[in-house]
């Protein structure tokens, strides 16, 4: 009897595992996709950062990088991730589901290095770094 108790419920468990399995991997995102870019420059600002960086187009572009996507745990929108290797800096953005996810900022460690810079606050930017993700053309 105790047999097959045992039996019927291994073969429960065995017939659930694939109804628990599908539900997980829909969650998964179907499509993520990265680009990461070498920075020219990156200024400072009491609202967040400008990042300079030349784009596919030979041109330098720039992006803004908003003081309020940093600090909010996993829920963040922006990183920045200090650090002395050879590649430094330069940026990170992914996007999950063809929809902006995130920006890692790669930057070196020592502010008097030529890559860091602090823009002047007498000209109102704060229209310009009221973005809600980043462009996609690099």
């Amino acid at each position: 009897m105790k047999r097959a108790v045992i039996l019927l419920a291994a073969g429960l468990l065995l017939a659930c595992l694939p109804v628990f399995a599908q539900s997980q991997a829909n969650s998964y995102p179907k499509d993520a996709y990265v680009k990461s870019v070498h920075i020219l420059k990156i200024w400072a600002h009491p609202l967040g950062y400008v990042v300079q960086f030349f784009s596919s187009k030979s041109t330098v572009a720039e992006i803004y990088v908003p003081l309020a996507w940093f600090n909010q745990g996993p829920a963040s929108r922006a990183d920045l991730i200090y650090g002395n290797d050879r590649e430094y800096p330069y940026f990170s953005v992914f996007w999950i589901d063809g929809k902006f996810d995130h920006i890692n900022l790669f930057v070196l460690n020592d502010f008097r290095s030529p890559t860091w810079g602090v823009l002047e606050t007498t000209s109102d930017r704060s229209a310009k770094f009221n973005v809600q993700d980043v462009p996609r053309e690099f």
